[in-house]
């Protein structure tokens, strides 16, 4: 990425200094109106579309790196490593040799910016050896090092390395594994050497066919077992004092202890509720949040505040620069000769790096800290702080080092928000400011309190306009990952945001300076109203009618065409701008235009799901897989469901016994844990037990433990059956037992 722009700055693709290219457009151009002609030929309209983009070449090339790591987590099988080198060392000599013909250098540009994206995401790929526990083990026997500690309503999660499992080999014991136990310990630290006894199973694969596969995510996390623990941990060793060759491990320990020991503070001295959303807004910890105020946040639109990211960087960080300035502004000896803010800017970097170090080094916490790390430097370099190239420069650097990212819901939010209100207050700006500078003038007491009235309506009007186009543009993204809309979200982020900014983090910052001295507990006390207020608002716009909408899953192809509508609402010029609202549009509403399963089983055979004559899904129990059976009525744009012990025998569609169920007479599912022979029907489904002598189509528990999740579909040129194995691939991140080269099963 680094070496595109610099060819490119080079060849005077990024230059802003005129080409001879740029003079050859004008003299076209002349010659046609002396001509008489109108209408620009192809060569003069693209010349003409490459000047105007010009000013946002980092932006194209930014676009460019994320696509080629698109293409690498898109391909069904893993490419050997030397194919994204090939690629990138077959294009740049080819960008060398065009270097005097600036329209094709340029597509060579982004060509090579293209491999050197794929090539990021295998070299991201082979750092991990991707270790996930082969098989179930009940009760298992295990000892590692403290590497994590989350505080939940009901006990705790805990994340180890360097696991010994008994009576599992090393080469096939993972790298890390995490444990949630129900009794809280307190006197865990990390670092702590600990064994216990728990069952522990590899992550789970996807619930559905297409559906958000934590195996993957798990993956990148080196996380390569879960499971729950019996009883308490026992500590078998403290932690050790760190040699030189430890020094990154025993820094990342002691960030993680204080961040554990700031959680229990917190926890000790706030109720329950308002404790969980402290945590949240402190250090980035939302286990301990209960179940009902986490809905709320996410029904009323608010669950962004609780994950530490742009907001909270750039609240933290501000406090700081402003602070510091307003501080040394009153020194006049040092604020008429040095620049102070700059001096400010450069300590906001490392306030900012302090804190994200307490929010846990997330990966949103990561992607803020590059953007306002580089709006500070801006600052420092006398450079405009906010602008696209900035937005572009910051997303190239984290998909650099952090290219799985690309593929999850915050990255692609936090962008999109940025990038929409980057475009439009390049264009609303001047306005505002303009009325803030004619509403500043005057000597008058009237004057002076008609511009205190008029900034403050401005300055709720910009908070407003701030949170309707940020809401506005991650829409799209919020309904493909998570299938659900919050109608009232931009009311109560105008409360709960302007709450948030100057209220509860101000107060946060001040309880961690003062708890070092143990004089924190009037400000978390203070922060502890804010947090509640925080929680009435959420539950009080949650309960509004109609405060969730959902609608059915969007197709995967949805997402890409998202992406490049919203870029080209952004970038494009003219009416033509209005297509890619007409996109984005379309990609919603195909949301309703792709099949949907008839028959879906989960991956452990406990839950299958049949869909009703009206769309709907009924399922054969209300209690099996609780996760499985939320991710299953969420896609399907369903808030509600019946099971089979519901049906009162007129269905004609579905007739279930304790044995079996048919379903449209051409599917029946045996509910029988004992191994059954196939039956009459086009398709026999046996997810407890095995299927003895098929001569039709089949799947059995066999199929799912080695091909996760079924879904079928019945069609009138016969039945279609897809598994999660078949959208997974030879990846890396699959079990050898969905490690398959096939892409699916048409029966």
């Amino acid at each position: 990425m680094v070496f595109c722009a610099a060819v490119a700055e080079r060849c005077g693709v990024l230059s802003h200094r005129p080409r001879p290219w740029q003079l050859t457009v004008s003299l076209r151009s002349d010659t046609a109106i002396a001509c008489g002609r109108r209408d620009p030929d192809l060569s003069e309209w693209t010349d003409t579309l490459f000047a105007e983009q010009r000013r946002l070449w980092p932006v194209w090339l930014a676009v460019a790196f994320g696509t080629g790591v698109a293409c690498y987590f898109a391909l069904p099988v893993e490419p050997p490593i030397w194919a994204g080198i090939v690629a990138l060392a077959a294009v740049v000599p080819v960008c060398w040799l065009l270097r005097g013909r600036d329209g094709m250098l340029a597509v060579g540009i982004l060509l090579a910016a293209v491999a050197a994206g794929f090539l990021a995401g295998q070299i991201r790929t082979a750092q991990f050896d991707g270790r996930m526990l082969p098989a179930p083990i009940e009760r298992a026997l295990f000892v590692g090092v403290i590497d994590q500690i989350e505080l939940q309503p009901a006990g705790q999660r805990v994340t180890l390395r360097e696991v010994d499992i008994k009576d599992l080999p090393r080469q096939a014991t993972p790298a890390r594994i995490r444990v949630k136990t129900v009794v809280a310990q307190p006197e865990l630290r990390i670092g702590q050497k600990v064994g216990g006894v728990a069952t522990l199973s590899a992550p789970a694969g996807p619930a559905e066919p297409g559906a958000f596969n934590f195996r993957r995510q798990a993956f990148f996390d080196d996380l390569g077992a879960t499971g729950f623990g019996y009883g308490r941990l026992k500590i078998l060793k403290e932690p050790e004092d760190t040699r030189f060759g430890r020094v990154t491990v025993a820094i990342a320990d002691r960030i993680h202890a204080t961040r554990a020991a700031i959680a229990q503070s917190i926890r000790s001295q706030l109720p329950e509720s308002t404790g969980a959303i402290a945590i949240a807004l402190t250090v980035g910890d939302q286990t301990a949040l209960r179940a009902a105020d986490l809905n709320a946040m996410r029904d009323s639109g608010l669950a962004h505040l609780l994950s530490i990211s742009g907001l909270h960087i750039a609240i933290a960080a501000g406090l700081f620069f402003f602070g510091l300035r307003f501080a040394l502004a009153f020194v006049p000896w040092v604020a008429l000769r040095y620049p102070v803010k700059k001096w400010a800017a450069a300590l906001a970097i490392l306030a900012a790096v302090l804190y994200a170090g307490l929010a846990g080094w997330t990966p949103p916490t990561q992607r803020s800290l590059v953007m306002w790390g580089m709006v500070f430097l801006a600052i420092i370099l006398d450079r405009s702080p906010i602008s696209l190239q900035l937005v572009a420069w910051a997303a190239a650097l984290i998909l650099m080092f952090q290219p799985e990212t690309l593929l999850g819901a915050s990255f692609q939010m936090s962008f999109a928000a940025v990038f929409a209100l980057v475009v439009v207050f390049e264009r609303l700006g001047p306005w505002f400011a303009a009325r803030r500078q004619a509403w500043g003038e005057g000597a008058t007491w009237d004057a002076k309190l008609f511009a205190i009235i008029g900034n403050a309506c401005l300055w709720l009007a910009t908070t407003i306009v701030t949170s309707f186009i940020a809401g506005l543009a991650t829409l799209p993204f919020a309904l493909f990952h998570f299938d659900r809309l919050s109608s009232y979200g931009v009311f109560a982020n105008a409360i709960a945001v302007p709450l948030t900014a100057f209220w509860i983090m101000p107060t946060a910052a001040l309880s961690l300076l003062l708890m070092p001295f143990g004089l924190e507990g009037w400000a978390l006390q203070a922060m502890g109203w804010g947090c509640d207020l925080l929680l009435w608002v959420a539950h009080w716009v949650a309960d509004w009618p109609g405060a969730i909408a959902v609608l059915p899953s969007m197709p995967t192809l949805a997402l890409p065409a998202v992406g490049i509508a919203l870029l080209w609402f952004g970038m494009a010029r003219g009416r033509w701008r209005g297509l890619g609202a007409v996109a984005i549009a379309v990609a919603i509403i195909s949301a309703w235009m792709v099949p949907r399963p008839d028959v879906l089983v989960s991956p452990s055979g406990k839950l299958v799901a049949f869909r009703t004559p009206d769309g709907d899904l009924i399922l054969s129990s209300n209690r099996a897989e609780r996760l499985v059976r939320e991710t299953w009525l969420r896609r399907n744009g369903q808030i509600r469901f019946d099971d089979i012990g519901d049906l009162d025998g007129s269905e004609v569609w579905l007739r279930c016994n304790e044995a079996a169920c048919d379903y449209a007479g051409r599917v029946r599912v045996i509910l029988s844990d004992a191994p059954v022979t196939c039956s009459e029907p086009e398709l026999t489904i046996i997810p407890r037990a095995v299927a003895i002598g098929c001569s039709k189509a089949a799947v059995d528990q066999r199929n799912l433990a080695a091909r996760g999740a079924h879904a079928v579909y019945l069609t009138d040129n016969g039945i279609e059956i897809t598994d999660a194995a078949s959208i997974i691939g030879t990846r890396p991140w699959a079990l050898p037992s969905l490690a398959v080269d096939d892409v699916g099963t048409d029966q």
